[in-house]
């Protein structure tokens, strides 16, 4: 039995990438041609590789062939047919010719592998240190400066106007905007302090005004009269929270302590008027 094996035999040369390589050295290439470059050499090492495993994988298909060839050529001598081993020989002797080219490419194939590696190493350290110089560039820019500007005279008045807890109204689809915050800064800090004891004075004239619950003859006028002193309270506590927002910028600030407390009494006010609702609903 004669195994006719054409072989092929083409000289390989690998591509140089000469131009993605030398570029690496430039000190022009942003981060943006610095990613391309990376992409460029990630799928150019990827087809490498997947070459080099093609050219395996034919080396190991050659040298069954040859193995095969090799026993059937020992038959041919042992029956006499010297002819058919003669040939069965010289198509051995092609196939371990293109054997030696292919080793010869893989070989190439591992090289260049070893290059684009390299290079990719160098891409990524100059992308790296691109970045890195960038950071510090950014870091070292001064930033603008901020100017504080004492308020005048005429501001503070329109400011304590403003803060007076019995004219304010507040639309509930309006958005309210603080501009200039670093101007008022000082004058917004006295100004929460100005509404936190304006509040809890009217706060105690509104409790003296309001009737004590336990002169309350039966018990719904006793939960009645909680419930509107509750209201009252809520809506103070409101008013407090509400306004104090619009003049704390930061949360470090010690006066978000206080607005943080008036909120978790507000919400205990809420629980606690829910119930009283709750218990009117079973009356």
């Amino acid at each position: 039995m004669i195994l006719d094996c054409g072989v092929v035999a083409v000289q390989w040369r690998p591509r140089r990438s000469t131009k993605t390589l030398c570029n690496s050295a430039s000190p022009s290439l942003t981060a943006e041609q610095l990613r391309q470059q990376l992409d460029t050499l990630h799928k150019e090492a990827d087809t490498t590789r997947i070459k080099a495993s093609n050219a395996r994988l034919r080396l190991i298909r050659l040298s069954e062939a040859v193995e095969k060839i090799r026993r059937q050529a020992a038959v041919s001598v042992q029956t006499g047919k010297e002819n058919e081993a003669r040939e069965l020989l010289f198509q051995k002797k092609k196939i371990m010719q293109a054997m030696e080219k292919l080793k010869t490419r893989i070989e190439l194939f591992d090289q260049f592998s070893v290059k684009l590696n390299e290079a990719i190493s160098m891409k990524e350290s100059l992308l790296i240190g691109n970045m890195t110089l960038d950071l510090e560039v950014s870091e070292s820019e001064p930033s603008s400066p901020v100017r504080i500007v004492s308020p005048s005279e005429e501001n503070i008045t329109d400011d304590n106007l403003c803060l007076d807890p019995d004219n304010m109204e507040f639309a509930e689809d309006q958005e309210m905007q603080v501009s200039s915050v670093s101007q008022r800064t000082i004058h917004s800090e006295n100004d929460c302090n100005s509404l936190e004891n304006s509040i809890s004075e009217k706060m105690l004239n509104d409790a003296d005004d309001t009737h004590d619950p336990r002169e309350s003859s039966t018990y719904e006028d006793f939960v009645t009269q909680i419930d509107q002193q509750l209201n009252k309270i809520q809506e103070e506590l409101e008013t407090f929270v509400r306004v104090s927002n619009l003049f704390l910028e930061s949360k470090k600030r010690p006066e978000y302590s206080k607005v943080q407390h008036a909120t978790e009494i507000l919400e205990g006010v809420y629980h606690i008027r829910e119930r009283i609702a709750i218990i009117k609903q079973t009356k």
